[in-house]
């Protein structure tokens, strides 16, 4: 997989730097809170695996899986919401996690859903954000990296569902997607 990579854009221990980073200011936000964690599969599993085992208190957990991609580089139509999710989250702190927030469709769309559940508060949080391609005017309250305008993939971000087992985040090279 490593030979499909042009470069390493961000390494894996910043990845973890930045990760003990969020972990505190979310600890020091949510502390005493009921909080609910709702993630958008596929692409935040391993974000969201990494980050949840540095929170010391109590947390519920459930997936909603949309998406917008497909087997393309750039967000394609509108965003599927394949699978809701299943707990009560009214009245509750809900923090939705999503791998990367590019045109903004799928948060839009998921956060959208999830408010017509009337959470108490409803904020989002991503690995990465592009602003480059923004549709909507949407800004997630936690963001650990900011992106240009490069394919890129590692640490849980997929092109046609491979290399996301990668422990860094990587630019694809050209000739891997577009054969």
């Amino acid at each position: 997989m490593e030979k499909d990579i042009a470069r390493v854009i961000i390494r894996e221990e910043q990845i973890r730097n930045k990760l003990h980073e969020l972990s505190k200011t979310l600890i020091h936000d949510y502390q005493g809170k009921e909080w609910t964690i709702i993630a958008i599969l596929n692409g935040s599993l391993v974000f969201l695996a990494d980050l949840i085992r540095l929170i010391p208190f109590p947390i519920r957990l459930d997936t909603i899986d949309a998406a917008t991609y497909g087997e393309y580089t750039f967000p394609k139509g509108e965003t599927k919401v394949v699978h809701q999710f299943k707990i009560d989250i009214e009245d509750k702190h809900v923090l939705v996690i999503d791998d990367i927030i590019d045109t903004g469709s799928t948060l839009k769309r998921v956060l959208d859903d999830i408010k017509g559940y009337h959470p108490k508060t409803l904020k989002s949080c991503v690995l990465l954000n592009r602003l480059s391609r923004r549709r909507h005017h949407i800004h997630p309250e936690y963001c650990c990296f900011d992106i240009g305008d490069d394919f890129v993939v590692g640490y849980g971000l997929d092109y046609n569902n491979k290399y996301r087992n990668l422990p860094f985040i990587g630019v694809l090279k050209d000739e891997c997607y577009r054969r």
